[in-house]
């Protein structure tokens, strides 16, 4: 990545990471379980995401409630991809004495899905209240099963982006950073 080309000097041939290097207090293998329970709720929320996607209720017709809803897809796919790349980190480390992260594996592995589970929990929760407020404003014109399958489904992507950013907060503060 061109972000972090000034991390890297050559030497002859070879080049050799200069940049910061990030430890964790955690195994591998805690982090390795951390990334696999991470991609899962994210993987869920994705699957309850185009689930609800296919009810053709009133509410997803409206564009304030559409909106928000649709941008979910962007973060819960980013934070698949970041709990993947954490993952492939750890089975790189399998078996070695230190795990230290260079900085941008540790944007990718780390700081990315927390900043993607914090954008699902607002998405969700703007989607989940502005579905409220539809459902309560016209409560007599709507097919009312659709309506809550909807809500219920932008609830549970609320409590799935809820637990994936108190998992990772509580990761991230387990890494420091030493030069």
């Amino acid at each position: 990545m061109k972000k972090y080309g000034n991390d890297y000097r050559q030497r002859g041939k070879q080049f050799e990471y200069t940049g910061k290097w990030y430890g964790s207090s955690l195994s591998v293998k805690e982090l390795k379980r951390h990334a696999l329970n991470n991609t899962g709720l994210m993987a869920a929320a994705l699957v309850i995401y185009f689930a609800s996607l296919m009810l053709n209720n009133e509410g997803s017709r409206i564009f304030w409630i559409l909106l928000p809803y649709m941008v979910v897809v962007f973060p819960v796919s980013y934070g698949i991809m970041g709990g993947a790349s954490l993952f492939l980190f750890c089975r790189q480390q399998e078996g070695k004495a230190h795990s230290h992260m260079t900085c941008a594996q540790y944007e990718k592995g780390v700081r990315r899905p927390v900043r993607c589970s914090i954008a699902i929990t607002v998405l969700g929760l703007f989607t989940s209240v502005a579905n409220l407020i539809f459902l309560l404003k016209d409560f007599e014109n709507l097919i009312f099963t659709r309506e809550l399958l909807f809500e219920a489904a932008a609830v549970l992507i609320l409590v799935l982006g809820s637990v994936s950013t108190a998992q990772n907060w509580r990761i991230k503060a387990k890494f420091t950073n030493f030069e």
